[in-house]
């Protein structure tokens, strides 16, 4: 076998083990993403689920700063166990908070709208940044008492173009906004991280492809 064909099948080795290793979870991650808009959050009450350590700490910091508890809801995404968050709200209504479970700690995501589809997301303690008409998403690394007085300076920003936020008080209104938001913005958070994640498969893919064809035409 000559030295090409050796190296080729060599490349095509390291590509099945990293296709074996990337793949499953790319293929999850983009069906998470490809399906985001056709998804719907469901009320996972009528009790109170106890919510994990790092999330009952959030809850903790979101109460201090007037939060109330608004209920639970779950989704169950694909190859995935169902997935738990808390929710929480201001007494006025037009800023809601969801605390969702991490491997260490939470995340979590504050949100406003208007009626005429603008919204604006804020989470701690990372998140993504987007700036698109009728969407604006932001993080603050630092507290969740500093990412709640952004979100609440630039919704304050926002008022005078849109007019008053919608409020959500109850669990149907927020699964009226979670039906409004990924209708209209499912998924505008999430492209980047999920390239993060198919990326490097595809690539494995892209080398077995060439390796498995130089070592077929090759001499």
């Amino acid at each position: 076998m000559s030295s090409e064909r050796l190296l080729a099948l060599a490349g095509l080795v390291v590509a099945l083990l990293l296709l074996s290793r990337l793949g499953p979870g790319a293929w999850r991650s983009w069906r998470i993403y490809a399906g985001v808009k056709g998804r719907r959050m469901a009320d996972a009450g009528p009790l109170e689920i106890p919510p994990p350590l790092g999330v009952a700490d959030r809850i903790a910091d979101l109460r201090a700063l007037g939060f109330g508890r608004i209920g639970e809801r779950y989704i169950k995404l694909p190859g995935a166990p169902i997935r738990y968050e808390w929710l929480l709200g201001e007494p006025s209504g037009e800023v809601y908070a969801l605390v969702v479970p991490l491997l260490q700690g939470a995340l979590v995501a504050c949100y406003s709208s208007f009626d005429d589809g603008q919204w604006i997301q804020t989470t701690f303690p990372r998140g993504a940044t987007v700036e698109r008409p009728l969407f604006q998403a932001s993080f603050v690394p630092t507290t969740v008492g500093d990412t709640v007085a952004y979100h609440r300076a630039a919704l304050a920003r926002l008022e005078a173009a849109h007019g008053r936020p919608r409020q959500v008080r109850t669990m149907a209104d927020s699964l009226r906004m979670d039906d409004d938001y990924r209708r209209r913005h499912g998924g505008a958070t999430l492209g980047g991280l999920t390239w993060s994640i198919v990326a490097p498969a595809l690539g494995a893919l892209a080398l077995a492809v060439i390796s498995g064809l130089l070592l077929l035409l090759g001499r």
